[in-house]
């Protein structure tokens, strides 16, 4: 038995190197929690809680389950989860909990892996992947900014690009069109419209934008809309995709019985941990669905961390995963833990997640919270 002494939370402010442009706004940095672990023989796992909606809610939520992670074995995470869930009273909210409660999670991996002297992916079953491949990530505010990013990107090696449209239909067929001219044939174009369209525009636009070659359209629907997903993946010429829609694996069996996606994208903030997220991916795997990572504004390059760990245990794992880190200008960790070469990053083989994180940058960040506070959408 490992006893958890402490959970202890950071409330961060993180600014981006230049607004982050989706359908819902354009927020000029990233609102984090970072979670502490303690442990009786003096061990930390540091963990990455979501804080896009509110940071201080994350945190609230946070502190109100504190009560039943102190003083359990750091081992039995999978208890301690079900716990905040019953005795919490948090069941009926896993939307919101989930993006709190995956920081915890994290923490205890962390914690359990750096106590057994093992990386974390040894301990959800070992590496199935040696490294993971990873979207370049298109930023910018016109079409020309979005085509010479995308420019910059392909020529850093990413050959699966990723840009959020959703903004105005004439805009979004213009920054297509602008990003696939720049970056030609051979680069496969993936594209998020975040909730935006109603189902009319759905297929409208789908068919407008298939001679751009799109390798899938992201969530293009609201959340709650299967059916209409179902319907719109049966009309469109390009795959489309869920990711709100999805928080459980409850919610990855719904998704299959309605025929309502081609491929998975899901993430550990949606599913309240990184157990949560195998277990999603061995139900999309009965499929013959693949998992690509869903990764959330509210991460740090802890984060990115974990989900080298978690990814190479998946076996059904998508390329052209999702990461965020990339958009700060500074990070929490420590420079050179994440280097990426042709879109690929080496699993580590570090005790626990192998976080080393800057504190000075976190306490930055904290200041900067105590100065802006929550950064709007």
């Amino acid at each position: 038995m490992m006893k958890v002494v402490d959970v202890r939370t950071h409330l961060m402010s993180i600014p981006h190197l230049k607004d982050y442009r989706w359908a819902i706004g354009s927020p000029r940095g990233t609102n984090n929690v970072l979670v502490e672990v303690e442990t009786e023989d003096g061990i930390i796992g540091y963990g990455d809680a979501c804080g896009t909606r509110s940071a201080e809610a994350v945190d609230a939520t946070i502190r109100s389950v504190r009560r039943y992670v102190i003083g359990q074995d750091a081992f039995r995470s999978q208890l301690i989860m079900d716990t905040l869930y019953r005795k919490g009273n948090w069941s009926n909210q896993r939307r919101f909990a989930n993006q709190a409660f995956a920081g915890i999670e994290m923490a205890l991996w962390d914690a359990c892996g750096k106590a057994l002297g093992q990386p974390v992916h040894r301990l959800l079953g070992g590496k199935y992947h040696e490294s993971i491949h990873w979207f370049g990530f298109v930023q910018g505010g016109t079409p020309d900014a979005l085509a010479d990013h995308a420019t910059r990107l392909t020529d850093q090696g990413f050959d699966i690009l990723y840009m959020k449209i959703g903004i105005r239909d004439d805009v979004d067929l213009l920054s297509v069109a602008s990003v696939r001219e720049a970056i030609g044939d051979g680069v496969r174009l993936r594209l998020d419209v975040n909730e935006a369209w109603t189902r009319n525009q759905a297929i409208r636009m789908s068919r407008q934008l298939e001679p751009f070659n799109i390798d899938w359209i992201e969530q293009p629907l609201v959340f709650w809309d299967f059916e209409g997903a179902a319907l719109l993946r049966s009309m469109s010429p390009i795959p489309t995709i869920l990711d709100q829609s999805i928080f459980t694996h409850y919610d990855v069996l719904r998704m299959i019985r309605e025929n309502a996606s081609d491929v998975l994208v899901l993430g550990f903030h949606e599913t309240g941990g990184l157990l949560q997220l195998r277990n999603a991916a061995a139900v999309a795997d009965a499929a013959g669905i693949s998992l690509n990572r869903h990764a959330v504004l509210g991460e740090s390059g802890l984060s990115t961390l974990a989900a080298l760990h978690v990814l190479s245990t998946i076996p059904n794992l998508a390329d052209g995963n999702q990461i965020m880190s990339g958009l700060f200008e500074q990070d929490v960790l420590v420079d050179g833990q994440v280097e990426i070469t042709n879109a690929r990053t080496p699993v580590p083989d570090q005790p626990g997640l192998g976080a080393q994180i800057n504190w000075d940058s976190v306490g930055r960040f904290k200041r900067l919270y105590m100065e802006v506070g929550q950064y709007p959408m």
